[in-house]
């Protein structure tokens, strides 16, 4: 199969992540047919998913202003709203902390780069499947931040939200999420 120029612009980008953090990665070409997005990653220590393909951390609510950790995590890939997949439209993309929030409730919620909440200018759409689908579940919605996060792993992780002791799972669906391209 030949390698397309995204496949090899986001071969590039993971190269350039895995270098910096040490990992071996093996060369995979992309599937040109996809407008899905690769490289979201879990952070151990907020239990956030955040978009590790802009070579920058993000800010990480559990560690203060420094960034998400990628220590442990697959790469994810989430559909966009224009893979006109099943799911739930209106996720997004913040341009300050790295990570992924719903961006159609009344609220942008709270952001762990500072006050004012999320900032969506600059992102695409996302369609996480909720509820069914394959890949893995118990990615869940948080109320108070309006991220998304990891549930199944006993802890609440670290919420930005001011007075939370963690993520909160009321009023959440059960998200799923590819891991891999």
């Amino acid at each position: 199969m030949e390698l397309t120029r995204r496949g090899a612009i986001r071969l590039a980008g993971v190269a350039g992540l895995a270098a910096t953090t040490g990992a071996v990665l093996a060369a995979v070409p992309a599937s040109p047919a996809l407008a899905s997005q690769y490289l979201w990653l879990w952070c151990h220590q907020c239990q956030g998913l955040w978009f590790g393909g802009n070579y920058i951390s993000g800010a990480c609510p559990a560690t203060g202003i420094t960034g998400h950790s990628l220590a442990g995590s697959g790469a994810y890939t989430l559909p966009t709203d224009s893979d006109n997949v099943p799911g739930q439209r209106g996720w997004v993309w913040c341009n300050r902390c790295q990570g992924l929030w719903y961006g159609r409730n009344s609220t942008r919620g709270a952001c762990p780069a500072g006050p004012g909440g999320h900032d969506s200018a600059g992102s695409g759409g996302y369609t996480p499947m909720n509820n069914s689908g394959g890949g893995q579940g118990d990615w869940r919605w948080c109320r108070q931040c309006q991220g998304m996060w990891f549930a199944a792993n006993g802890t609440g992780g670290a919420c930005p939200a001011p007075g939370t002791a963690g993520h909160s799972l009321v009023g959440s669906g059960n998200y799923h999420l590819d891991v891999g391209d």
